[in-house]
């Protein structure tokens, strides 16, 4: 089916042989849908031109005028949403609530009112080739707008045309159920009849994706009924707004279109709200997972490249990837055959040594006479010791249907820049590795290293009345990314905290040392805001610190004479309050400290009744990992809690680290281990 498909689609347009993978599934589909709903867009064209009556456009003109107001302002609010259908290969769509402004026509004015939905689509498709000027836009653009135009018009006039035959009437006569119900029963079938014009696309794409790319098609299945039904929830209100129209008049139809239309604004902003949350939860997902498999690969940094491979393509929404160092040449190159000129950007970047970021369609500054289509981000990928440029991290970004704008872009440079400091982390772990007549000096180093930082930690536990606890740290390697600390505040509170830095090494160590500074001096100047406390040190710590690294940080205040706990958790792993009343889960109040200097946390408290443990823990515990690669279950973690209730905290923890080293046995540990417990005595 694939061969006889492409071989037809190449005949129309030779330049399919350049692709490769998706891009050429995508082209194919783009030259296929095209082919197969042009005649139905010529059809319905035929149809729409037999039956409109021009005589309605001079009569109700004022009216024509402003339902093509509210057409274009219901498609400037176009909301989006991306599904990942398979690793680094990206779906989107999006859709607009214009089908209300559409059904409105229709049944205000009669099928006539189709060509603003013609006279829109045209449009859009000659701006978007005048603009873009590539063979794949045109390509793009024609198939979109060629289906829009089938499902617009073929599909509707069959809808208007199964309306009229079951009582509908235009003008519709108002809102009453008789008058409702043929309409609905309208836009059902003008749905159907879309999702059959849609049908053939569907069906080769996820053909494609399960024959040829070999990728589950389930996500992909999703992301088409979602993409048809979701702008077609918005149709039914149509009716109700051609209905006031009739029976209210004008001005009442305006009112209720701009309630519609605050309805189109506030999903416009849902709908970037969550991808750019989506976009930054998979990027700190990514990073520590990368993190993790840098640290397991060979020091040597054979691996390396293969590592970045793995992670970095499901990490950004990009078309177009470089990483290159001058000691170790191209890491990823994606695609293999990609224009961009890296000795150009190269030279440029040693000049600048600061990281770049362009919007889409403006003229590179290492290459004036190039503009690319997406939105392109160029970081440098520093030495670790002198601070200076030894390679580069290149992304353009898929343009998707993102609205991208600098700021938007600009929430993009922590990722890649922490990116690029996990890839110079990686180089000077091979080049130490690859000093051996340094290797003892390192050593040295690494133990003055973590004596300093077990000096930061709590010299001692402290003795409150009525209260137990306890603490204790397990190193994975000679210095700790984890850290805790308890803070005597005024008034006889305590504040406590537990944080985990994201990455391992002396940068990692060092960065503790700042973030644990930090939070303590403002501990104290912000006592009962532990959010406000994480939001000052989080604004300090970029200041002063350029480490492309991110800290997640639970930060607590206990008043023991209520036990009442104050707390903000920016991105650590929840932790947990146990007792008779079950189990409480102390969730996320905010992101990770070091990602975004404008991030604000919000806090939220708790009581600790007599008889109840607060655990507090790092990813060494939850993350454990035995010699056959299995994880713990958290849940042994949380019943061994249970079951030792009732015993002081010491017992407790002991519990915990007897299981947990039961489970891992003699497998390697990746990472630290961290407990602390807070418990209220009866």
């Amino acid at each position: 089916m694939n061969d006889i498909i492409y071989n037809l689609a190449k005949k129309l347009r030779p330049d399919l042989e350049s692709y490769s993978g998706q891009q050429r599934m995508s082209a194919t589909a783009d030259v296929f849908t095209l082919v197969y709903t042009a005649p139905l867009a010529l059809i319905g064209l035929v149809w729409l031109i037999a039956v409109s009556d021009w005589g309605t456009i001079r009569t109700h003109g004022m009216v024509y005028l402003m339902l093509a107001v509210i057409l274009y302002i219901f498609n400037r609010l176009r909301f989006f949403f991306i599904t990942e259908i398979r690793t680094g290969g990206y779906a989107n769509s999006d859709g607009a609530m214009d089908g209300i402004a559409v059904w409105a026509a229709i049944l205000i004015l009669g099928p006539t009112a189709l060509w603003l939905k013609v006279i829109w689509n045209v449009l859009i498709f000659i701006s978007s080739i005048y603009r873009e000027r590539t063979i794949q836009s045109f390509w793009n653009r024609g198939r979109m707008c060629s289906a829009d135009l089938s499902s617009d018009l073929l599909a509707t006039l069959v809808a208007i045309t199964v309306y009229r035959w079951i009582g509908g009437e235009i003008p519709i006569s108002g809102i009453s159920i008789s008058a409702i119900v043929p309409a609905f029963l309208a836009i059902i079938v003008q749905y159907l009849g879309a999702v059959a014009i849609y049908s053939g696309y569907i069906a080769y794409v996820v053909w494609s994706l399960k024959n040829v790319l070999h990728t589950p098609i389930r996500p992909a299945i999703s992301f088409f009924a979602l993409a048809l039904s979701l702008p077609a929830l918005a149709n039914p209100f149509g009716i109700v707004a051609a209905g006031i129209f009739i029976s209210a008049g004008p001005w009442e139809f305006v009112y209720i279109m701009m309630g519609l239309i605050l309805v189109a604004v506030l999903a416009r902003r849902l709908s970037q709200a969550a991808e750019y949350s989506r976009q930054q939860s998979s990027q700190i997902e990514q990073l520590e997972k990368l993190g993790r498999a840098i640290l397991d690969s060979p020091p040597n940094g054979s691996e390396l490249s293969a590592v970045l491979k793995r992670h970095v393509s499901s990490m950004f929404a990009a078309q177009a990837m470089l990483i290159w160092t001058d000691s170790t040449g191209v890491l990823v190159q994606e695609p293999a055959a990609s224009s961009f000129n890296r000795e150009l950007a190269w030279k440029w970047l040693r000049d600048t040594n600061e990281a770049f970021f362009s919007m889409p369609a403006k003229r590179l500054p290492w290459e004036p006479s190039v503009s690319v289509s997406g939105p392109v981000i160029l970081c440098p990928i520093k030495d670790v010791e002198s601070n200076q440029p030894i390679g580069e991290v290149f992304i353009e970004l898929q343009t998707l249907n993102i609205p991208w704008d600098e700021r938007n872009l600009r929430r993009q440079l922590p990722a890649v820049q922490s990116l690029a400091a996990q890839v110079a982390s990686a180089i000077h772990q091979s080049t130490v590795y690859a000093r051996s007549l340094a290797m003892e000096r390192t050593l040295q180093e690494l133990s003055l290293a973590r004596s300093i930082q077990a000096s930061f930690l709590p010299a001692s536990i402290p003795l409150i009345p009525g209260w137990k606890l306890t603490a204790t740290l397990e190193p994975a390697r000679q210095v700790s990314g984890d850290f805790y600390d308890f803070i005597n505040l005024p008034d006889g509170k305590l504040g406590f905290l537990i944080a985990d830095v994201a990455d391992k090494g002396l940068g990692s160590a060092l960065y503790m040392a700042l973030s644990n500074t930090l939070i303590r001096t403002f501990a104290n100047e912000y006592v009962s805001n532990p959010a406000l406390v994480l939001k000052t040190a989080n604004q300090h710590i970029l200041r002063n610190a350029r480490a492309n690294l991110f800290v997640t940080v639970f930060f607590a205040v206990l008043d023991p004479s209520t036990g009442l706990v104050r707390y903000a958790n920016a991105g650590h792993n929840p932790p947990y309050l146990l007792g008779n009343n079950g189990i409480k889960t102390l969730n996320n109040t905010g992101m990770p400290l070091g990602i975004d200097e404008e991030n604000d946390w919000t806090q939220d408290e708790i009581v600790i009744a007599p008889g109840e443990v607060l655990l507090l823990y790092t990813d060494g515990v939850i993350d454990a990992q035995n010699n056959a690669g299995e994880f713990i279950d958290r849940k042994l973690i949380l019943n061994t809690v249970q079951m030792n209730m009732g015993k002081s905290v010491y017992e407790i923890q002991e519990s915990i680290l007897d299981r947990v080293h039961r489970f891992v046995g003699d497998a390697p540990r990746f990472d630290d281990l961290t407990l602390v417990l807070l418990g209220r005595e009866k």
